[in-house]
């Protein structure tokens, strides 16, 4: 009963670290995500399921990286 009640009483705090790498992931992403939809868009294969599905992957993305952009302007403030 004592582990079950130390592992329910853990509170996940995420470093400075974590959020930092997880920014740079989510921005290396959006850029790789926007230039695949830059290059696709003048091609023959640009349709609209190319563009709805690359928008669904974009939008996520777009809000992360507004996030972080905040979250690291308030760390500055």
């Amino acid at each position: 009963m004592g582990i079950i009640a130390a592992v329910s009483n853990t509170q996940t705090s995420f470093s400075f670290e974590v959020i930092s790498q997880g920014g740079a992931f989510a921005t290396v992403s959006l850029i790789v995500s926007l230039s695949i939809a830059l290059l696709i868009s003048d091609s023959r294969y640009w349709n609209e399921w190319a563009s709805s599905t690359l928008g669904a992957c974009s939008n996520p993305l777009l809000l992360t990286f507004a996030a972080i952009v905040v979250f690291k302007v308030m760390l500055i403030l």
